[in-house]
C-alpha cells in the first residue's frame, strides 16, 4: 500500500468513526430527553393544592440528595447527617453533591434544578464514554450499533416476574441498568462513564487518553470515582486484577505498563477509601448510619428475570468470545467484567448489591456478540435480534412507566403518591421556617414530611429517613406516637414542630397548646417548642 494510498483508507476510517459519532451523539440526546418526560408528566399530574416535589425514583434517597446539596447550597463542605437529631462532626463524603449546592447558590438556580442539570450532563457523559468503549472494543458498525441500542433501551422482564411474585432488579436496582440511572440521579451515570475511562484506559482500548496527564490521567479518573461512586473503584480493582492476572497466565508475560496503571489508581482513589471506612466506623453518627445501612444481594433468580433476554444474548456472547481462537484481551476484560461483578454481588457482606454497578454495560456489549457474531448467518438471526431489542426496551418502557403509576392515585398522607407531592401550604409552611433555621435546629414532623425538611430548611429533622436517622425504628416510633397522641415529647427534644394534614392522618397531638404557634397557612401551623 502506497503511502497516499493509506493516508485515503486512513481518512475513510476516520470520516466513518465521526459519523457513528454523531449518529451516538443524536441517539443519546434523545434517550436523555426522553428521560425528562416522566417527569414533565409528574408536573402535569400534580392535583390542585399539591406541588411536585422533583424525584420520581426512590423519593426517599432523592431527596437525600437534595438535602445535601442544601448543605453546600448552606455554604458547608463537610456532610452531617441532616435526617438526625443528635450533633455530631461532619465528614469529608459526598463533595459532589456539596459542590452541586454550592453551584446551585452561585447561579440562583433552584437545588432541584441543578440535580436534573447534573443528572442530565452525567447521563450524555456516560453514553458518549460508553460509545468510545464500545467503537475500540468492536470494529464491525453492526455489533457496535446493537449494543449501544441495548445499552440505551434494554431492561429485562420485571413486568412479567411480578406477575409470578418475583421482585426483578430491573424494577428497583437502577445501577443496574444505564437505562434506569439516567432517570435516577448524577452520581449513578457518572460513577459508571468514569469506570469507562478507566478500563477503557488500562485495557488498550486504543488511544484512549485522559487529557494531556498520561497515565497520571487514569490515576486522577480513579480518585474522581472514589469521591463520586466508591464501591464502582472497588469493582474496577477487582475486575483488572482477575483479568491482569489472566493475562498474565495466558501470556506468560507481566503486563507491566498496566500493572503501573492500576498502582496509580490505587495511589489515588485507595486513600479515598481507605478515608470512608476510616470515617463509617470511627465517627460515631457515621458507624450508626453504616449499621443500618445494609444492602443484601438479590435472590438469584430476581438477578436472571431482571437481565431476561439481555441476559440470555450475553451468556451467548461470552461463549463466543471464550470459543474464538482470535480473541483480542479487550474482549478478554468485558467477559471478565461480567463474571467478576456478578461473583462480587454475592460476597457476604453488609453491602453487596452496591458492587452490582455497571454491570449491564459488559452484558449489553456481550449480548451485540451473541446476536451479530454467535448467530452470523443463522437463519434466525434477523428475528432474535428483534426479539431481544423489543422485549428489553418493553421492560425499560414498563420501568419509566411505574412510577408514574404511583402518581395517578390521590396523595393523601398514609398513599405511596405522597412521597411525591407536597401540598401548596406545607411547602410554604417550610419556605417561611427556611429564613428562621439553621443546621443546628432540630424539626419534628410526620415520618412523610420529615423526608422534605432538610432540603428546603436547611434544617435537621427527628425523623426523615430509614438510614439516615440514627436509631431510625425508635425515633420513627416516637414521632409516630407524639402525632397519635401516645405521648406528649419526644427525646431529644425539638426546636420546631411541623402540624398539618400528614401529621393529622396519624392521630390527635397532645400537649401542642403549651407550645408557642409562630406560623399558620391553611391547614398547616408550626410551633417552636418551649423548652
Amino acid at each position: 500500500m502506497t503511502n497516499d494510498q493509506f493516508k485515503i483508507q486512513n481518512s475513510k476510517f476516520n470520516i466513518q468513526n465521526l459519523n457513528d459519532r454523531r449518529w451516538a451523539m443524536g441517539w443519546a440526546v434523545a434517550m436523555l430527553a426522553l428521560s425528562c418526560v416522566p417527569y414533565l408528566v409528574a408536573v402535569w399530574l400534580a392535583p390542585d393544592g399539591w406541588h411536585f416535589a422533583g424525584i420520581i425514583v426512590n423519593p426517599l434517597d432523592g431527596h437525600s440528595y437534595l438535602a445535601k446539596m442544601r448543605q453546600g447550597f448552606d455554604g458547608a463542605w463537610r456532610f452531617h447527617l441532616p435526617y438526625t437529631p443528635e450533633p455530631h462532626q461532619g465528614v469529608f463524603i459526598y463533595p459532589h453533591y456539596l459542590a452541586l449546592g454550592h453551584l446551585a447558590r452561585l447561579t440562583g438556580l433552584p437545588l432541584v434544578w441543578m440535580f436534573h442539570l447534573a443528572r442530565l450532563a452525567a447521563g450524555l457523559a456516560l453514553l458518549m464514554a460508553a460509545y468510545r468503549f464500545i467503537l475500540r472494543l468492536a470494529p464491525d458498525r453492526q455489533t457496535r450499533r446493537l449494543a449501544f441500542i441495548l445499552l440505551l433501551t434494554a431492561s429485562g422482564l420485571g413486568w412479567l416476574g411480578v406477575l409470578f411474585g418475583a421482585f426483578p432488579i430491573d424494577l428497583w436496582i437502577p445501577e443496574a441498568f444505564v437505562p434506569y440511572s439516567l432517570l435516577t440521579n448524577p452520581h449513578f451515570p457518572l460513577g459508571m462513564a468514569l469506570m469507562l475511562v478507566i478500563l477503557g484506559k488500562i485495557g488498550g482500548m486504543g488511544d484512549w487518553k485522559v487529557g494531556r496527564l498520561g497515565d497520571w490521567g487514569v490515576g486522577l479518573t480513579a480518585l474522581g470515582l472514589a469521591v463520586v461512586l466508591p464501591f464502582g473503584l472497588l469493582t474496577v480493582w477487582a475486575v483488572l486484577a482477575v483479568w491482569l492476572g489472566w493475562q498474565t497466565w495466558s501470556r506468560r508475560q507481566i503486563p507491566l505498563s498496566q500493572l503501573r496503571q492500576v498502582a496509580l489508581t490505587v495511589l489515588f482513589g485507595g486513600p479515598v477509601i481507605g478515608y470512608d471506612y476510616w470515617v463509617s466506623v470511627s465517627n460515631p453518627a457515621m458507624a450508626a448510619w453504616s449499621a443500618q445501612n445494609i444492602t443484601p444481594a438479590p435472590p438469584p433468580v430476581d438477578v436472571l428475570l431482571g437481565y431476561g433476554p439481555l441476559g440470555l444474548a450475553a451468556l451467548l456472547g461470552g461463549w463466543h468470545v471464550v470459543r474464538q481462537k482470535n480473541r483480542t484481551a479487550a474482549e478478554w476484560l468485558v467477559v471478565w467484567w461480567a463474571v467478576v461483578t456478578l461473583g462480587l454481588v454475592y460476597l457476604p457482606f453488609n453491602l453487596q448489591r452496591r458492587l452490582i454497578t455497571g454491570l449491564h454495560i459488559p452484558l449489553v456489549i456481550l449480548a451485540a456478540v451473541g446476536l451479530t457474531r454467535g448467530l452470523h448467518g443463522h437463519r434466525y438471526q434477523r428475528a432474535a435480534i428483534r426479539g431481544v431489542v423489543g422485549l428489553s426496551a418493553l421492560g425499560t418502557l414498563a420501568v419509566w412507566t411505574l412510577p408514574l403509576l404511583g402518581l395517578l392515585s390521590p396523595p393523601t398522607p398514609a398513599s405511596l403518591s405522597a412521597l411525591f407531592f407536597l401540598r401548596q401550604d406545607e411547602r410554604q409552611a417550610l419556605e417561611w421556617l427556611d429564613s428562621r433555621t439553621g443546621p443546628e435546629d432540630v424539626v419534628l414532623a410526620s415520618p412523610r414530611l420529615g423526608i422534605f425538611v432538610p432540603e428546603y430548611t436547611g434544617a435537621r429533622t427527628f425523623y426523615g429517613h430509614p438510614f439516615e436517622t440514627i436509631d431510625a425504628r425508635n425515633r420513627q416510633a416516637q414521632a409516630t406516637a407524639f402525632f397519635r397522641g401516645e405521648i406528649e415529647t419526644v427525646t431529644p427534644v425539638p426546636d420546631f414542630i411541623i402540624y398539618g394534614p400528614s401529621e393529622r392522618a396519624l392521630g390527635k397531638a397532645k400537649g401542642l397548646a403549651r407550645h408557642r404557634k409562630i406560623f399558620e397557612i391553611g391547614e398547616t401551623a408550626i410551633y417552636e417548642v418551649t423548652k
